[in-house]
């Protein structure tokens, strides 16, 4: 099987299984229904994954590694500093607006996976934003945008304040669009008004 050929059935059967998961947890997801539901066979889907977990981590980490595209894509072009820190939080925003599956593995919703998992994505997806985040500040201090801190320490504040708007949501609240996005405009104005020299 060519390359290209190989490529796009595993993104195939990692669609359908993400589909599945997304309706009925990773717990109740069987191989034999991926199977089904990709219309191919059991062999074919151990030719590219080794189990059950090694398609729900590899679902996963393509999802991340999306979502980070889409964060840095979206400041890209823009020389603030603190611009680029704003994009980058709506970008984030957007993107697990539109993608439900990565939110729900974030707060382990229905069932969606193990303790493990859990321990184990958030570890993966805070240490790439916040590296991202840590290199914006080390140039807004360079630029004499941002004022003098620890960007590794303030990269991880500014994620999980964040991360309180999107996924880590803990206080009750309305859940329409706009008012979280007025959250997350509030979020940027705090962020902004503690970093900026």
């Amino acid at each position: 099987m060519k390359d290209n050929q190989k490529k796009l059935k595993k993104d195939h059967i990692m669609d359908m299984a993400k589909a599945r998961f997304e309706r009925f947890g990773y717990k109740k997801t069987t191989v034999d229904e991926i199977s089904h539901d990709a219309r191919v066979s059991k062999k074919t889907i151990y030719e590219h994954f080794k189990n059950k977990e090694d398609i729900f981590v590899s679902i996963f980490i393509r999802e991340t590694l999306i979502a980070r595209t889409v964060a840095l894509k979206a400041a890209e072009n823009i020389d603030d500093p603190l611009e680029k820190i704003k994009k980058i939080g709506l970008a984030s925003f957007e993107y697990q607006t539109k993608e439900p599956f990565f939110t729900h593995v974030l707060i382990n919703g229905d069932g969606m996976h193990t303790p493990y998992f859990q321990k184990k994505f958030i570890a993966f997806i805070q240490g790439g934003i916040i590296n991202i985040l840590s290199d914006i500040l080390k140039e807004g201090m360079e630029k004499g945008r941002v004022r003098r801190c620890d960007p590794d320490l303030t990269a991880y504040f500014i994620f999980k304040l964040y991360q309180s708007v999107s996924y880590g949501r803990t206080l009750e609240s309305t859940t329409k669009r706009e008012s979280r996005e007025h959250e997350l405009q509030e979020v940027y104005e705090f962020i902004k008004n503690a970093i900026k020299k």
